[in-house]
């Protein structure tokens, strides 16, 4: 039984009031965004979850040929080509954890990372489709709800929780976004496929931990407890950065040289 329940859209105002105001990137005043432009700067630690990037062997085992290539100015992308050849070759599934092609393009692993990094270091545009899928805006595949809900649950216990989705996919409707009940329940709810995403805010009624999967971002914030985040930190199936509330989430971040 799926006992989620709409609730008011007052228990979102302690994130709304606790977050700092964003600027639009036009913004004579504009620095950039920050993780306290998404969340408010009371946690104890805050961890960056990157969402999944996969290895697309479309283009591997349906080839074009060389005069086709040429008519379609496709790129060779020979690096990243060679990669995920050998990554088939291997058998090794088609994850791609973000650490590995930092390695590969010779990108800083830090904070700040974002996919824009690995496009703007690969030696050809148009190479990332072609090769590589993901990562997703604003959700958490299967894979890594179900780690971050097993993560969560010891600190969540049975208690309710609050969930609100992202507005951007309901503009227009009156469909309700804001939901309470158990990370139990929610893994019920989400199963029920009227939810296309994982909420963009989770969080507890003591406010002690909180999760953001922006709409617009290729990673998940958590903030909570320094045991919690570590346990994100940590985690085999996640792959995770410890971030700040001043670090940047946008994509015009510089890459440091």
């Amino acid at each position: 039984m799926i006992d989620m329940q709409p609730c008011p859209d007052n228990a979102f105002d302690w994130i709304r009031n606790g977050r700092e105001e964003l600027l639009a990137s036009d913004n004579s005043n504009w620095k950039g965004n920050f993780v306290s432009h998404l969340l408010p700067k009371s946690f104890e630690a805050y961890a960056k979850l990157l969402h999944s990037i996969e290895a697309n062997y479309k283009n591997i085992d349906n080839p074009l040929s060389e005069r086709e290539k040429s008519i379609l100015k496709i790129p060779t992308c020979t690096k990243l080509r060679s990669f995920v050849e050998r990554l088939r070759k291997e058998n090794r599934g088609p994850r791609i954890r973000w650490s590995e092609l930092a390695r590969l393009f010779a990108v800083p692993f830090e904070a700040e990372i974002s996919h824009e990094w690995f496009r703007a270091s690969m030696e050809e545009p148009g190479c990332w489709p072609r090769f590589l899928g993901g990562p997703d805006e604003g959700s958490l595949s299967a894979e890594e709800l179900a780690a971050v809900l097993s993560v969560l649950q010891p600190f969540a216990g049975t208690r309710d929780s609050f969930f609100r989705f992202s507005e951007i996919a309901f503009i227009a409707t009156d469909k309700p976004i804001h939901f309470s009940g158990t990370l139990e329940e929610l893994s019920a709810f989400l199963a029920e496929g009227k939810y296309q995403l994982t909420p963009e805010y989770w969080w507890p009624a003591d406010h002690s931990w909180c999760l953001c999967s922006d709409y617009d971002l290729t990673f998940t914030i958590v903030a909570g407890a320094k045991e919690l985040v570590s346990g994100v930190l940590n985690d085999a199936t996640l792959e995770a950065l410890r971030v700040t509330p001043q670090t940047r989430i946008d994509s015009y971040a510089p890459m440091p040289r």
